[in-house]
């Protein structure tokens, strides 16, 4: 095969380099992804004893990443006969020789330190979309899962990334520079001279509408891009430490659910203020698993008021003909179906991130979230406006949208304090008496 001709232009460094450690970091359309993916499959068929692991922040994101990528580039290349694309387990193998394509996440990394091969070396890591992962640590455990590599054979791990925020990963590998075992480079859509006039034409647009943005999506600099939608919201402003909230406030719940991502929240409403206290975040859950772990969450004395969720958990299951709110109705929890208009839920998240008088006269953000919800933190400082529409949020990156989606879907759900009426009645009643719960007696008097 016509590998260059393939590949094209801007990349001969990274194709030949085989030091420890091959940093790519880029703006949108630059090819690193698909360069990557093609640098893969050639070379592990080149290489007849050569595995490779490709690892992401969340095992559920790799099937349409990394293996989607490696599969299109193995078609590309003509050489697709020669693998067995495998579902069950999620694994890549070269049919003549057993060599294997192995995926793994960061959501369960003793599946990373454990991972070896029955034939061959574990000899390359692929990291994409290095950026989410924050903890240099974790990093660290993943460079010791490959030792003891024989030549011909080299240890190799290959970061690929957008450059979304400065990181541990700018000052191990592009501030302190090691040639020998380091290639750290950027590349932009300047070095992909296969995109369309179009695609030049946008990145020209961005490039005089919105600098800042052009600056991280299209060059790849370092930097939040310009286009972040909550502007509103500030870490120092909107978090605090966690503190002890008074039990008579009242509670909810709102979580967006799905096999990716559990993603769930717990709140507690005080008058016209918010305090977001608790977090669930984690992904591989069928739902009977979501709802217990969400059972374990939930304290004896935490009375919650309602569970928001939005209008797909009613949609029934072609198997079993049950909804997601059926099942979780089995087993004692009765969902509130909100409202999912995207625009609007936005509009209404950025009207609680607005600072106001509270009934002190202090100025303080309609919500405050315990720092302890690192996740909903995270989301809600990197989530950036939708290209084509912009009063809505990119979808983009998905593993960033699924903590400030339960927010959405709380807000939407018109949630209120307890009113002093109800909170006197419900602690002057006598519950042992009546043989009523507290929550029985409570939606009664609603």
């Amino acid at each position: 095969m016509n590998v260059s001709k393939l590949i094209g232009k801007n990349y001969n460094e990274f194709w030949n380099f085989k030091g420890r450690y091959r940093v790519v970091k880029g703006g949108r359309m630059s090819k690193k992804t698909t360069t990557t993916a093609m640098w893969y499959i050639y070379h592990i068929l080149k290489y007849p004893t050569a595995n490779l692991l490709c690892v992401r922040r969340y095992f559920s994101s790799l099937r349409d990443s990394c293996y989607a990528e490696l599969k299109r580039a193995a078609i590309i290349m003509g050489v697709y006969e020669q693998f067995d694309f495998k579902v069950a387990p999620l694994e890549i193998e070269v049919i003549k020789t057993g060599q294997k394509i192995l995926f793994r996440g960061f959501d369960n990394v003793d599946s990373i330190t454990s991972t070896n091969v029955v034939y061959g070396e574990l000899c390359w890591v692929w990291l994409e979309e290095a950026y989410q992962i924050e903890n240099e640590d974790e990093f660290n455990k993943l460079d010791l899962s490959i030792r003891g590599i024989k030549e011909p054979l080299f240890k190799q791990i290959t970061l690929t990334l957008n450059p979304w925020s400065e990181m541990w990963i700018k000052d191990r590998f592009f501030d302190k520079y090691d040639k020998k075992n380091i290639l750290a480079i950027t590349r932009n859509y300047y070095h992909n001279e296969f995109l369309s006039v179009d695609d030049y034409e946008d990145f020209e647009k961005m490039k005089k509408e919105d600098f800042e943005r052009y600056r991280t999506e299209g060059l790849g600099e370092w930097g939040i891009p310009g286009g972040r939608y909550f502007n509103e919201f500030l870490e120092s402003t909107h978090t605090t430490e966690p503190f002890e909230l008074s039990k008579n406030i009242r509670r909810y719940i709102s979580f967006d659910y799905g096999l990716d991502m559990f993603s769930c929240y717990f709140y507690a409403v005080d008058n016209n203020q918010v305090y977001v206290y608790k977090e669930i975040h984690q992904s591989d859950l069928i739902i009977s698993e979501a709802i217990e772990l969400l059972k374990s969450y939930i304290e004896k004395d935490e009375d919650i008021y309602e569970y928001y969720a939005p209008p797909d958990m009613w949609n029934r299951r072609q198997d079993s003909g049950k909804s997601v709110a059926d099942i979780f109705a089995e087993n004692g929890i009765f969902l509130s179906k909100t409202s999912n208009d995207r625009v609007q839920g936005w509009l209404m998240v950025k009207e609680y991130l607005k600072i106001r008088k509270n009934e002190f006269g202090k100025s303080v953000p309609g919500i405050i979230i315990f720092k302890n919800c690192k996740w909903l933190i995270r989301s809600l400082s990197r989530l950036l406006r939708d290209d084509k529409k912009y009063n809505d949020v990119a979808k983009e990156p998905h593993e960033d949208t699924h903590p400030a989606d339960a927010l959405r879907y709380f807000i939407a759900g018109q949630p209120h304090p307890q009113t002093t009426e109800e909170k006197t009645e419900v602690y002057n009643f006598d519950v042992e008496k009546v043989g009523y719960d507290n929550k029985m007696f409570e939606s009664v008097v609603v």
